[in-house]
């Protein structure tokens, strides 16, 4: 699933299929124990995945890793992933959820928007010459 989003939608992360592609498997192992993943399922086919865990601010958890296939976009199930994590945080005594959302992925800002994120101002380049915009909300 990572590989594949990695592949279509390459703007979105700062991680590049290339490099997680010849990852040790060791690392991919950590991956999976650092943060909460989660994964949407439609008729046995895996149509999205978030992460969640702890961001750099106290009691703020950070949503990471946010695709859904292209298959399902537009159907739901990015605001059911973004629910589930959101519910995940809550019940793991966060007080706010923060992310991070490439300049230009305006469907995913919308998604996060409508899901009552809001910009908070801090910006980083996700890449050399690509902005990253933090979004966040309380919980």
């Amino acid at each position: 699933m990572r590989l594949a989003a990695l592949k279509e939608a390459a703007y979105a992360f700062g991680s590049t299929y290339a490099g997680e592609r010849d990852a040790p498997e060791a690392r991919w192992r950590q991956t999976l124990t650092d943060r909460a993943r989660f994964v949407a399922e439609k008729e046995g086919i895996v149509a999205g995945t978030v992460s969640g865990g702890d961001a750099d601010s106290i009691g703020a958890a950070a949503m990471t890793a946010m695709w859904v296939d292209p298959r399902f976009r537009r159907g739901g199930v990015g605001d059911l992933l973004v629910k589930t994590v959101l519910d995940w945080a809550r019940s793991n005594h966060y007080v706010e959820m923060l992310l991070w959302v490439t300049d230009g992925n305006s469907n995913a800002e919308r998604l996060y928007a409508r899901n009552g994120f809001v910009r908070t101002g801090a910006a980083q380049d996700v890449r050399p010459g690509h902005l990253e915009f933090e979004m966040g909300r309380r919980l």
